[in-house]
């Protein structure tokens, strides 16, 4: 069985304080992919992921948002990020 597609995945900007998110995923079969900003300041890097895709590493390639799931998933895989964060916010 495969892993679950996640709807909905936030980037959080973790730069002072509390976390706070400022940025949404969104994924459906219907409508593909979406970007939602919520800060345009602090989200860059969710713009450069919908713009040029996530790295792959364990493929070694970029997966675009044209992919749906793949590309849902390769933004919870684990990255060396110290001022984000992506969480799972499905449910």
């Amino acid at each position: 069985m495969t892993d679950p597609v996640p709807s909905r995945v936030a980037l959080y900007a973790n730069n002072t304080g509390e976390p706070r998110r400022v940025a949404l995923f969104h994924w459906s079969p219907d409508a593909g992919v979406r970007l939602e900003l919520l800060d345009p300041e602090w989200s860059r890097v969710a713009t450069q992921y919908y713009e040029r895709g996530v790295e792959l590493p364990s493929e070694r390639r970029m997966v675009l948002p044209v992919e749906g799931p793949a590309f849902m998933r390769a933004l919870l895989q684990p990255f060396r990020m110290s001022y984000y964060s992506l969480r799972d916010e499905s449910r």
